[in-house]
């Protein structure tokens, strides 16, 4: 059964920093061997999960930035860029006409796809080393820590 820190028991400032400089090292890692097979695409990691929530089903540059956490003057500049390359199509929505939405062109698909294939090759080779039951807790844990600002979840 796994165990929580409770409020009580803060990490050690040891455990606190091991897990940033764990993040901050895998993070430095994984950018060090997925951007060069990105950039054969001309993608990035936030070109590449733009392409991602695009191809899932988010239509709208609003709830892209949303999704995505960026700003949506930033947004709006990765839009452009892959508009130019051709990976994104930007039309006017038929149920509302002030309304934007995004999809993926024939060459977006593909190069999303390309890029896709080959950070699932690398990585896998990294997650992999894991068994199932770590690889399974490790994403979970992942997810939990994700999802909400702690500071949040203490006022409540």
């Amino acid at each position: 059964m796994a165990t929580t820190v409770s409020q009580e028991s803060p990490l050690s400032d040891e455990a606190t920093v091991r897990f940033l400089r764990g993040l901050w090292q895998l993070n430095r890692r994984l950018q060090q061997d997925i951007e060069p097979l990105l950039a054969e695409r001309q993608l990035d990691l936030r070109r590449f999960f733009i392409l991602s929530a695009v191809r899932r089903g988010t239509q709208y540059p609003k709830a892209l930035a949303e999704e995505l956490q960026l700003p949506s003057t930033l947004l709006s500049r990765y839009l452009d860029q892959l508009c130019t390359l051709d990976y994104l199509e930007r039309r006017i929505d038929t149920q509302d006409s002030r309304r934007t939405c995004l999809s993926l062109t024939p060459a977006g698909q593909t190069a999303f796809e390309a890029a896709a294939n080959a950070i699932k090759r690398h990585t896998s080779s990294r997650l992999n080393q894991l068994s199932a039951t770590t690889l399974t807790a490790l994403l979970d844990a992942m997810e939990l820590l994700g999802a909400a600002d702690p500071a949040q979840e203490i006022k409540k």
